[in-house]
Parts: structure tokens; sequence; C-alpha cells
């Protein structure tokens, strides 16, 4: 018996967690907040187009001097800051 008792009390704390949690994430944000995270780091923050440029590059040449199987296809995507689409274009990156 002692036993069932020990899986109901289990149960009902991780019923009383769940509650708890869910109210937490359904709270409206505290004032002077937006509800999300900056997505910026403060403070400078610099983006370095021509090196993300030249990341691409290095990985495209090293893809392809790899020997790719019969018959398999590889595609890859890269996420670049909006600022840096000029550069990639300008070096035939898009």
């Amino acid at each position: 018996m002692a036993g069932r008792q020990w899986a109901v009390a289990v149960w009902a704390g991780l019923c009383v967690a769940g509650i708890a949690a869910t109210a937490a994430l359904e709270s409206p944000p505290s004032p002077g907040s937006s509800g999300h995270p900056d997505p910026s780091p403060s403070g400078t923050y610099a983006v370095d187009c021509e090196e993300i440029a030249d990341g691409i590059e290095h990985e495209r040449a090293a893809d392809a001097a790899r020997p790719t199987p019969e018959g398999k296809v590889e595609f890859k995507a890269y996420a670049v800051p909006e600022q840096c689409a000029d550069v990639l274009e300008r070096r035939g990156l898009k």
C-alpha cells in the first residue's frame, strides 16, 4: 500500500508542477518588457559579410572536392544577415 501512496504523491506533485509551469507561460509579460528577448546582443554588434562569404566559399569548395556517391544529392541552406545580400550577390553566392 505504501508504494501506491508514493505513486499518487509523485503524480500529484507532477500535476502541480505542470499547472505552475502553464500559469507562468500564459502570464502576461512584466511591465516595461516587450515579452520577447532582444534578438541582438547589447553593445556594438558588427557583421563581417566578407568573412561570412569566405566561409561559404570555403565550404562549397570542400564539398566540391569531396566525392559524392552515385545518385546522392545534397542540399545546404545558409542563414545570413540581410545586410550581407549585396556582398553574397557580388561574389555569386546567392
